[in-house]
């Protein structure tokens, strides 16, 4: 994989698959390069990032990206070939299954870790888990201690980054500064905290939506009508 901007103003890429997500509307395709800087004003100035701006495909907006530079010739500016996004796409979760309480912290966990704020986004996840406890109580927290040592197994984490991910969740406010948060162990909170909602909730919601619309296909082929079928008590979570 290469990248460059060459004397003859052209921006060049070469290798990869030229494809990414817009963080806009959410399309994966390729984009098409609209802006970058001038071949002899890089060679002036030497910057060590180059601003590079793309258009989506799909919504048209403009994607912004930022290269670092590498090596410095006669008839071209060597770019790494891997750009770090100045945007990033929205972390997008079935919100509309949760409880308001649950729903309305995870929003917000979700737009802080979008916006690369680790701290504030382990902070909103404690949070979510402190309103998921409170709802679904001592029994419902006991199986989200099962759910949580799972994904550990199951994403094969090291014991160093999840004892981070289980501080968050299980761990109330000491009144006391937590460890800074990196990147790696928001990633797996991150993980950690769909997969204990849509376990707790979400996985629940559509099955039972989907055995109520299959229930109600089953009695109308059987002549049966909806009054007259037994109701079936709510288990407690």
């Amino acid at each position: 994989m290469t990248a460059a901007i060459t004397a003859d103003g052209r921006f060049e890429r070469s290798g990869g698959t030229g494809t990414m997500e817009c963080p806009h509307c959410g399309a994966i395709g390729p984009m098409t390069v609209t802006a970058f800087p001038a071949f002899g004003k890089l060679k002036s100035e030497r910057p060590t990032q180059v601003g590079v701006v793309l258009q989506c495909a799909a919504c048209k907006a403009p994607v912004f990206l930022r290269y670092r530079t590498r090596a410095w010739r006669d008839d071209r500016v060597e770019l790494n070939p891997l750009p770090q996004p100045v945007e990033h796409p929205p972390e997008r979760f079935s919100l509309s299954y949760l409880p308001p309480d649950v729903a309305a912290r995870f929003r917000e966990a979700l737009a802080c870790y979008t916006s690369g704020l680790w701290q504030a986004f382990a902070a909103m996840c404690r949070q979510t888990a402190r309103a998921t406890f409170d709802d679904v109580g001592d029994a419902g927290r006991l199986k989200i201690f099962d759910l949580v040592a799972e994904v550990q197994d199951l994403g094969a984490i090291d014991d160093a980054t999840f004892s981070a991910v289980r501080r968050v969740i299980f761990e109330p406010e000491a009144g006391k500064q937590d460890p800074a948060f990196d990147r790696r162990q928001a990633a797996a909170l991150l993980e950690t905290m769909k997969d204990l909602l849509t376990q707790t909730y979400v996985r629940r919601a559509k099955l039972r939506q989907a055995l109520k619309v299959r229930r109600f296909f089953a009695n109308q082929a059987a002549g049966i009508d909806e009054d007259d079928e037994p109701e079936v008590p709510a288990r407690k979570a």
